[in-house]
């Protein structure tokens, strides 16, 4: 199938890292270099200043974006065509998720594909060295998704490889497609591509140039963070949480850099007249300078007497104290924190902030949590779809591979994420107690309400447990005797 040159890729993706990713990445990880390349003219990190602080609240949206999705691990099962358990396959990829700690990875994604709005998952295996393929995480600056149609058709991915040579930059360029993953091998700089190079360097590198893949699998995965992506709305590219924000997020850095500046200037200080001052080492043994110099220790802690005149008028000490507006700054900072959480589609409560009171139940919590519920059902409709998709070309790869490990080529895996809206205990067991009055509810029904991420045969089991404990305690009502 045709598709885009490493070269049109590379430059697609280079396009997008400078209009998109970059900014955002700059204030993810708060490199003070990348802060002020990236910011807009004028602006707070593009002025000269002694002090800059940054305040890292985009890794608190990413990292809070990843523990929203991820922070219960979601529950996947294999499954037939009929919808039946396969135990065999289920064994495996339970065996497999443990060996690669599937959900540490996937944690790992969630907070990249947070802070940039991309992220890539690919499938790699070493048949000689590991007995189960993986899956590794592939940066969104580091790979470009090409669509037909609304369809992911390929995708492309480079990767810098270590050589130890000062002869260059060399890349992988790497191009997932149904059936196949093909791999080229360019020398270049940081910022170009460069050349392409023939397939016997791949080779002796142990690369192939085609590898095919069985069954038609393709073993990569796009994951948008969320959709549609405002600066180009008409791609197939994911937002980033912190989209539109950048501006909002210099200033929060910009006022807490005022306070820890009025911090600076509010250390006590002593106005003192020049004879108080203590000559320097070299005034006193000849210098050769015109104009003594003086010093004064301000972290001095131990005092001694001065031999001076203190009947002279002039010659006094004087306090000097600023004082810190901490007040103001503090309102200020949370202010702007506030719209910049409420930009990235969370509630500010889900920050801490604005929590003050008594403990509340859990309908209250969901009613002030709500934006962030929202926003990470959206999300989860991206992931799922996608996760299924990747997890069962795992299996099926896995299957063809080992084929004595327990795989099977025909089961599919389901991605079932915990319920977003939880309630306490208490609240779920009142609502319980008021519909089983009514009777407006099943046994099976209740036990899925309090076990929502119980498939189908557990919830069928605990129905059952409940139904035979309940004729042991109530023989009378259920028609049995006892001896």
């Amino acid at each position: 199938m045709e598709h885009l040159s490493g070269t049109s890729a590379w430059e697609l993706l280079q396009s997008h890292n400078r209009q998109y990713y970059q900014m955002f990445s700059a204030v993810y990880s708060g490199n003070p270099k990348d802060l002020r390349t990236t910011a807009r003219p004028r602006s707070f990190w593009r002025r000269p200043s002694k002090q800059k602080v940054h305040v890292p609240i985009a890794a608190d949206i990413a990292a809070t974006s990843s523990d929203l999705l991820f922070g219960e691990e979601p529950q996947i099962s294999a499954v037939d065509d009929r919808e039946m358990p396969m135990e065999g396959v289920q064994r495996r990829f339970e065996s497999i998720s443990r060996a690669t700690n599937l959900h540490a990875l996937l944690c790992e994604a969630a907070e990249s594909c947070s802070a940039l709005g991309d992220v890539y998952l690919k499938i790699m295996w070493d048949i000689t060295n590991t007995g189960f393929p993986q899956i590794r995480v592939v940066q969104g600056d580091s790979a470009y998704p090409e669509y037909r149609m609304g369809l992911l058709r390929a995708i492309h991915v480079f990767t810098e490889i270590e050589t130890g040579s000062d002869s260059g930059v060399f890349r992988t360029h790497e191009v997932y497609e149904p059936g196949a993953i093909l791999t080229e091998l360019y020398q270049g700089t940081a910022e170009n591509l460069g050349n392409r190079l023939e397939d016997d360097q791949l080779l002796r590198m142990g690369l192939l140039p085609a590898c095919p893949v069985p069954s038609g699998l393709m073993l990569a995965a796009h994951i948008p963070n969320i959709r549609p992506n405002r600066m180009f709305r008409g791609s197939y590219m994911g937002r980033s949480d912190f989209d539109n924000l950048r501006d909002l997020m210099d200033a929060l850095d910009e006022a807490y850099s005022s306070w820890i500046r009025d911090i600076r200037l509010g250390k006590a200080r002593l106005l003192v007249p020049a004879e108080y001052l203590r000559r320097t080492g070299e005034d006193l043994f000849g210098s050769g300078r015109s104009v003594p110099t003086f010093e004064f220790d301000e972290d001095v802690e131990t005092l001694v007497a001065l031999d001076v005149d203190t009947d002279r008028g002039g010659n006094t000490i004087t306090p000097s104290q600023f004082a810190i507006r901490a007040d103001d700054h503090a309102k200020t900072c949370q202010d702007i924190v506030t719209k910049i959480v409420s930009g990235a589609g969370y509630a500010p409560q889900t920050f801490g902030i604005n929590i003050e009171g008594i403990a509340q139940s859990g309908t209250a919590l969901r009613i002030r949590e709500k934006k962030s519920y929202s926003t990470t059902g959206k999300k989860q409709a991206y992931w799922q779809d996608s996760l299924e998709m990747l997890l069962t070309s795992m299996m099926h790869l896995d299957a063809a591979l080992y084929p004595n490990a327990g795989s099977d080529r025909a089961a599919h895996m389901h991605v079932r994420f915990p319920t977003i809206f939880t309630s306490d205990l208490p609240t779920m067991a009142s609502s319980l107690s008021m519909l089983t009055g009514a009777q407006a509810m099943s046994t099976e029904v209740k036990v899925q309400m309090l076990h929502p991420d119980w498939t189908q045969d557990q919830v069928l089991s605990e129905v059952q447990r409940i139904q035979t404990e309940y004729s042991l305690a109530n023989p009378v009502q259920t028609g049995l005797t006892t001896v």
